[in-house]
C-alpha cells in the first residue's frame, strides 16, 4: 500500500457511498448528501498541500515527500 492514509479515506468514502445510495435506508437524497458530506471534504483533504498526495506530481510519485522544515547541515556552510 503506497499511501495508507489515502487508501483509508477512499475506503471510508466507498462505504459511505454504499450506505447512502440505498433508497430503502436513505431515501433518494443520499447521493447528494454523499457528495456534500463525504466526497467534497475527502477530496479537499487528499489534494491539500499537506495531504497524502502532496509529494506526487504528474511524472513522479513520491511517498511522504515534503520540503524540509529546516535546512539539513549538509546544505549549509559549516562555521569554523
Amino acid at each position: 500500500m503506497v499511501h495508507p492514509v489515502a487508501s483509508a479515506r477512499l475506503h471510508a468514502l466507498w462505504l459511505a457511498w454504499q450506505e447512502l445510495t440505498d433508497p430503502a435506508t436513505c431515501g433518494y437524497t443520499g447521493p447528494s448528501v454523499w457528495h456534500r458530506d463525504h466526497l467534497d471534504p475527502c477530496m479537499r483533504e487528499l489534494r491539500a498541500s499537506t495531504g497524502p498526495f502532496a509529494g506526487c506530481t504528474r511524472g513522479e510519485h513520491q511517498v511522504d515527500h515534503r520540503m524540509p522544515g529546516i535546512v539539513p547541515s549538509a546544505w549549509s556552510r559549516a562555521e569554523d
